[in-house]
């Protein structure tokens, strides 16, 4: 434990002294005005958790320990991580640009309907399935039922889709940093990185969900406080609040549009998002692995079935940014700053706590945004080390099968060290592709993975499809959605159309396949 607490004082001693090296121009909008008592809560959090992972960590050595927690995490600790995992820092920085853009209104909480819708399908679809066969990862599972080769295949899908939409929220996080600080961004990567590897490194899946859980407890704080001093900032209040984003157009929320183009609208949400959602759930080992960590399916339900409430934060942060539009409309940006704000719009609640919140207040809310961040990127770690180590590695060196578990564990933690360091790469990438901000960002880069990925499991509950037809779903399901991305059609609709087109070819290929060898046979 003293050499773990000892590694973190040296990173954060090494973030004082990035704040003074790379600090950026003063004149520039991410010019900190972070106060001493604001560093002492955020660094207060940054040992307490890692303080709190290091006891909580699971003493076992093996395997089933590091990945799965023993299978005997509580299903109300479960949930909270899962909640954690999935409300990255897109949540607190992009929802609130999203609303506060020249365009923005409420239209993406339509979204919620299908994050909800997606959690139920999840349940009753394919958890019991998972929790009778006793996996690890739903790869596991497609294995079981659809092969080996199929099940490298969706492996090799959620690593691409997973290491560049973990690269998009690693992003998230830094360019909060970067305003707090005025460090470089690439500075502020590495950083939350490193945070995130050491969290993972220390004790697997246990440390991940409990400290998760607190991490929960604590951006949830911080989104009522942001919505809390948001309203408290505007005279007049909530009622004055909305009187002015009505007159914006802000208060629009549902948009029945049948137009493929437009993002956010009731069908996308009711059907796109719902696949969205599922995907999540059912083939993303970063939330899956979660829910296989509970005592039983009973608990597991309940795990993911409360993790619903998770869209309670994205409505709080959506207010949060009407709290904005009415604050700026009563008291403008400078000309300097709204330029900033117009090139990078991702950029502006963070702006508004730093500048604007009493101290301790944006303190917190800082730490809150830390917790949504990196508490999305060390399940992430933990996720594609298991899936990397033991699923792809496995095949690779048969020798892991055989070998000490306390040795794979080893190796597992080094595929952290890894992992964490591509993501650093890919987020440093993203940097340069801002394309519609975070927001959207985060959903299309693993639309052309997740798509076919989703496919691939209701196929392997079917027991349905042989190789050949999946992958040649796959590839068609890859070049359609690269098309929708040119015509610019929604990237909701590239989950239930990838799915749909690998599903479609799988099953006609294995169609024509049993045809040909009745007829063989019958000749």
């Amino acid at each position: 434990m003293k050499k773990n607490i000892i590694i973190i004082i040296i990173i954060i001693a090494a973030l004082f002294c990035c704040s003074v090296l790379f600090a950026q121009n003063m004149n520039e909008v991410a010019s900190s005005h972070f106060s001493t008592l604001n560093w002492v809560i955020l660094i207060v959090f940054l040992l307490g958790t890692t303080l709190i992972g290091e006891l909580v960590k699971n003493k076992d050595k093996g395997l089933d320990a590091f990945f799965k927690g023993g299978n005997n995490l509580p299903w109300w600790a479960v949930s909270l991580s899962l909640i954690a995992t999935k409300t990255s820092v897109a949540t607190f920085i992009a929802v609130p640009a999203f609303i506060f853009s020249m365009n923005g209104n409420l239209t993406y909480l339509q979204m919620t309907i299908g994050f909800a819708l997606g959690n139920v399908l999840f349940v009753f679809v394919l958890l019991k399935e998972y929790y009778e066969e006793g996996i690890f990862s739903p790869y596991d599972f497609i294995q079981n039922r659809l092969g080996i080769r199929v099940s490298q295949l969706s492996r090799a899908f959620f690593m691409i889709g997973a290491t560049m939409s973990q690269g998009v929220r690693l992003l998230g996080t830094a360019l909060v940093l970067s305003v707090i600080t005025g460090q470089d961004t690439v500075v502020c990567i590495v950083i939350i990185a490193v945070f995130a590897v050491v969290w993972s490194y220390i004790g697997g899946i246990t440390t991940v969900v409990w400290t998760d859980a607190i991490q929960f407890v604590i951006f949830i704080l911080g989104a009522f406080f942001a919505l809390f001093y948001a309203i408290g900032d505007i005279p007049g209040g909530f009622g004055e609040m909305m009187n002015i984003a009505d007159e914006k157009a802000k208060l629009v929320l549902f948009d029945l549009s049948l137009d493929p183009h437009k993002t956010y609208t009731l069908w996308v949400g009711v059907l796109g998002c719902t696949f969205f959602e599922f995907g999540s759930n059912a083939i993303d080992q970063v939330v899956t692995q979660r829910a296989l960590c509970c005592k039983n399916l009973k608990e597991a339900r309940k795990a993911v079935a409360f993790s619903v409430v998770g869209v309670a934060t994205t409505w709080i942060m959506a207010f949060v940014g009407i709290g904005l539009v009415a604050y700026y409309n009563i008291n403008p940006l400078s000309e300097l700053v709204n330029n900033s704000i117009s090139s990078e719009p991702d950029r502006i609640f963070p702006y508004y706590v730093v500048n604007e919140l009493p101290n301790g207040i944006s303190g917190l809310i800082i730490a809150a945004m830390f917790a949504a961040g990196i508490s999305t990127l060390d399940s992430a770690l933990t996720a594609l080390s298991q899936t990397s180590v033991m699923g792809v590695g496995t095949l690779v060196f048969p020798k892991l099968k055989t070998m000490a578990e306390n040795k794979v564990v080893k190796i597992s933690k080094i595929a952290i060290v890894v992992w964490g360091v591509t993501l650093a790469v890919l987020a440093y990438g993203f940097s340069f592709f801002q394309d519609g901000g975070l927001l959207a960002l985060g959903f299309k880069v693993p639309g052309y993975a997740y798509g076919a990925l989703i496919g691939i499991a209701f196929l392997a509950l079917m027991r349905k499809g042989n190789f050949t037809g999946i992958v040649s779903g796959a590839i068609i399901a890859v070049f359609t959605i690269a098309w929708m991305h040119y015509e610019g059609i929604s990237f909701f609709w590239w989950f239930p159309v990838g799915a749909l087109i690998v599903i479609i070819v799988a099953l006609i290929h294995s169609k024509i396949i049993t045809n040909t060898g009745n007829q063989t046979s019958v000749v």
